[in-house]
Order: C-alpha cells, then structure tokens, then sequence
C-alpha cells in the first residue's frame, strides 16, 4: 500500500505540470470573503475565477450577510455570478446584491451553484477608497476558518492623532459569526483601552470602530478576541481589524490567528495517551487508553503526518519512559529511518518540502519498543510531540515484530 501511494502521488506531480497549480491551498466551492463593503469611504470589488473547466458556463451563488452596524443588517440574496471555463471576472457588491441608500459593511458567502456543489473556483475581493488606494481580502473556502480554539489575536494595531503633517490613524475591528451564535469579549494590551463584552447571533457581524479609544495614542499593540463561553468554543467567530488614516481612508486588512489550529492533523503540540501539563509541555500521566509494549519481542506502530518543511521533537512519556526507545520512519520511502532508534526522543529536521514526496505532504510511522537490556515487563507509554507546522495526532495501528 506504502508503494501504491507513492507511485500515485508521483503520477499526480507529473501530470500536474504545466497546470495553473496553487501554491496555496485556496480553491473551494464554498468560499467566504471576510469583509466587504459599499460605502462612501470603501468600495469592495470581488473577483472570482472557475477553476472548474465546467461548458459551456456554471454559476455561483452569492449571499451578503449585512453588519449590524451598517445601514441595512441581515441578509441579501444577490444575483448569480455566472462563469464560463476558467473565466475570471470581478463584480461590485453593489452590483451584485439589492442594496438601499446608505453606506453597507459586512461579509460575502459565494457557492458553486450545480447540483453536485462540486465546481471549484477561487474568489478574493479588493476594497479600495475614493483615491483606489485600498487593500485585499482573500476568500477563505469556508472549511478552513473557524473551530475550537477560544482566543484569536490581531498583532501590531496603532492610533494615532493627527498631527500638522500626519493624518489620525486609527484602527477598527470586526467580529462575524456562521452557523451559531457566539458571546464574546475584545481587549487591547495598552492601558486605559475600554474592553468590549457582547454576542452575535448566528450569521452576524459587528464593527467596532477606533478600538484603542480612550488610550491615547500607541503602536505595536495586540487586540484579542475571546469566546466567554465554553460551550461555545465549537463556534466560528470570524475577527480581523483594518488599520487606516483618517485623511485618505488608505487601510490595510489583517485577520485574527490562533496560535493552534482546531485540526488535529496540525497539533503544534501533541500529547498522546498523556495529559497536558503547564508550560507547552505533556505530563507522565497516562490516559486509560494509553498502548503497552507487550514484550521485548515487539514494538507498537503509530502513524502521524508530518508538514515540511519542519523540525519535529518527540519523546516518550510516563513512568516507563527510561525503558523504551521511540524512532520516526518514513511511509515512503518504505522503512526509511527518519529519526531516533535507541533513545526515548529524537529530533527530526525535514529538508526543504520538495525534496520529500514530490513536494506533497507524507504520512511517517512512530515506532516504540524496548531498550537492549531494559525492564521488558509489559510497558504503558505516551508520547510528547512539538512541531513549527503543527503535527498529526499520533493514530495507533497495532503492534509488529521488533526489528530495531
């Protein structure tokens, strides 16, 4: 099976040359554009390109979920956009979608239309003053936005007053909910910065303006986002802030990160069959469900993913770590030692991503048995993982024969 892979992914990077590949992964047949915006200061042109090759046109739908600070909140059913093979074509939003008198903010979703809801296209939107000057949002196909993860931070936000040769800067923010609602808080790290408590129903946005007021002029601030309540962390909330100056209405866009995705394909920090403990660290206490090395004639397999370019630390954890060794083995190629073999850690730098699988993503083995020598009594272990891609979350396959 590990051959059959292999051959595969090789065939898919051959055949994929010459083709308009993303380098990023960005193509979907749900894409959501953060924020858009028709107004007096800011006017959003959205392009969307198929990527689809569908004949002789496709279409994809359009809805605008208007902000409850602008002039006319909820939803807007707008027109199709329609798409020939591989077209690219830019639209307004005011173009698009039934818009009344008065200055709109708020955030588009675009779907493929057929019935298959399996057309892929790409969108980002360019939002622009009066003067052109403007920013980019780009689209985000909507499975890759939202989840678990409580805290979001904008980094290096910045007021300032004006001056007689600088314009006031200042910088505002949104927050944007899906599919449920969501009670949360907003703070920014200066002092005398007013906090912000609220909550959003399902489908909504809010933007808050000059979100440092009442602090005084400052850079190199942080802004955080935070879900209050815990059985809402499941919930997306979508939050970024736009710095801009308050003469030409020039601004930039920056979207709200999390140090740890919710997709446990991409732990930074795995903690297998143990518990997390304080300091980015797992504990010596196992879970339940924690394997065992049976015996000195066998060893238990794992399988992880592992994002390259990275380096990868691993070791063994809980009260029989001393007896046993851990090594990372590459799927492909087959029993390629990656890393480690006679210690109870190891650490494993990737090389560059294209020199590993054609350049896609590969699937390894972590391997654990006992030491030459040691106490082969049946051993219970867990395993400590920490990676700058984050890290599969270790998969137990069963047990094999020693061989190392």
């Amino acid at each position: 099976m590990s051959i059959t892979r292999g051959l595969l992914l090789a065939t898919i990077a051959v055949l994929s040359v010459g083709r308009a590949n993303a380098q990023v992964d960005a193509a979907g047949t749900k894409i959501l554009i953060p924020v858009v915006s028709s107004s007096v200061s800011f006017v959003s042109q959205i392009v969307v390109k198929d990527q689809s090759g569908t004949s002789p046109s496709r279409s994809v739908t359009m809805q605008f979920y208007e902000a409850q600070t602008s002039s006319t909140p909820g939803l807007k059913a707008c027109t199709p956009i329609t798409l020939t093979p591989f077209q690219t074509k830019t639209v307004s939003l005011a173009g698009q979608c039934p818009l009344a008198a008065g200055n709109h903010h708020g955030f588009v979703i675009l779907t493929d239309a057929s019935g298959t809801k399996d057309k892929l296209f790409y969108a980002f939107t360019r939002v622009e003053n009066p003067a052109t000057n403007g920013f980019t949002v780009e689209g985000y196909p909507i499975g890759h936005i939202g989840g678990g993860d409580p805290d979001s931070e904008v980094v290096g936000v910045k007021s300032k007053a004006a001056t007689a040769s600088k314009p006031q800067i200042q910088t505002n923010c949104f927050v944007a909910t899906l599919d449920n609602p969501v009670s949360y808080s907003i703070s920014v790290d200066v002092p005398n910065a007013l906090a912000v408590s609220d909550t959003l129903a399902a489908f909504q946005m809010r933007r808050y303006s000059d979100i440092g007021a009442g602090a005084g002029d400052f850079e190199n601030a942080t802004v955080t986002f935070t879900k209050d309540d815990p059985a809402q962390w499941p919930n997306t909330l979508i939050a970024f802030c736009t710095v801009q100056d308050n003469a030409s209405f020039n601004a930039d866009f920056r979207i709200a990160k999390t140090w740890e995705a919710a997709d446990p394909t991409r732990f930074r920090l795995n903690c297998f069959a143990a518990s997390f403990g304080a300091g980015d660290t797992c504990t010596d206490t196992l879970q339940p469900s924690a394997p065992i090395v049976p015996d000195a004639a066998t060893k238990v397999r794992l399988l992880t993913r592992v994002y390259a370019p990275d380096t990868v630390n691993c070791k063994i954890v809980g009260g029989r770590a001393s007896d046993l060794k851990i090594r990372l083995v590459r799927d492909f190629p087959p029993d390629t030692v990656a890393a480690g073999g006679t210690t109870g850690s190891f650490t494993y730098t990737t090389g560059p991503r294209s020199g590993i699988g054609n350049g896609f993503h590969q699937t390894y083995f972590l391997e654990v048995d006992f030491k030459d020598g040691a106490n082969t009594a049946p051993a219970a272990f867990g395993i400590q993982c920490k990676s700058g891609n984050g890290m599969m979350e270790p998969y137990f396959l069963g047990t094999l024969p020693d061989d190392f």
